[in-house]
């Protein structure tokens, strides 16, 4: 009897799965099918993207190595300007700055401005961000306003952003250029309390500080201890002299006699 209830509650499972079947069977395969071919897209995705990333960086190394033979900067500008526009990636980013590099060896100072300043404005580069940042600064650092060194210097003046030192030293440039001793004495003095500062970026901040030092005010004189000084006039006033303490008391009438 419990065989027969068992093959009937089998039959009876086997009917709602087919029934099942027949109505989201189509759903399930589309479902497996559609896994499959992500998956397939991902790992196509990835061999692609290493193969282009090994191809570039051959092609870049082949562009440095056949450019450090003599080219002239402004040759050498523009190839890595046309290796940048047919490259993307981290190798687009390197070969603009090379290219911004080169123009400023040939003298093209605005154009390698534009360049480094492209590279800078661009929010998902991160470290080579700030490289070029700095670059631009240096570029602009002898006729930059002290307001817009500071507007250009923001986004790399955290204390945990690798190029903040060199974000100091700029403004400490330009604060001592146009007559801010002050706020370039303290640029550099944070440069100098700063452990990981690099020893030439350091050594550089002595001098601006050196060279700050004549043009900042006299340290504030320290008030006078004026309770001090009144106790001590007090105990010079009540104070007898030996002599004093010597002479006897004048003699009474009496005494005299």
């Amino acid at each position: 009897m419990t065989d027969l209830f068992r093959e009937v509650e089998e039959d009876l499972r086997r009917e709602q799965f087919s029934k099942l079947w027949e109505k989201y069977g189509i759903y399930v395969i589309g479902l497996a099918v559609a896994i499959v071919l992500v998956v397939a897209a991902a790992v196509g995705w990835r061999a692609w993207s290493h193969a282009s990333r090994v191809e570039a960086s051959a092609r870049y190394d082949e562009l440095v190595a056949e450019l450090e033979e003599g080219a002239a900067p402004e040759e050498a500008a523009a190839a890595f300007d046309n290796f940048a526009a047919e490259t993307g990636g981290g190798y687009e980013t390197l070969a603009r700055l090379q290219q911004a590099d080169r123009l400023l060896e040939a003298g093209e100072r605005d154009a390698a401005l534009a360049v480094y300043e492209e590279v800078a404005n661009d929010a998902s580069l991160g470290l080579v961000r700030g490289m070029a940042t700095v670059k631009a600064g240096l570029i602009v650092v002898d006729t930059a306003s002290y307001d817009d060194m500071k507007a250009r210097m923001a986004p790399i003046m955290s204390e945990d952003s690798p190029w903040h030192g060199n974000a100091l030293e700029l403004l400490a440039l330009v604060a001592m250029r146009e007559g801010a001793w002050t706020d370039a004495d303290g640029y550099v003095k944070r440069i100098i309390a700063n452990p990981a500062s690099p020893s030439g970026l350091r050594d550089r901040a002595h001098v601006i500080q050196a060279l700050a030092a004549p043009h900042l005010p006299p340290p504030a004189a320290a008030p006078a201890d004026t309770e001090t000084e009144g106790s001590a006039a007090a105990e010079a006033g009540t104070e007898t002299s030996p002599e004093m303490q010597q002479t006897p008391a004048a003699e009474t009438p009496a005494e005299t006699e």
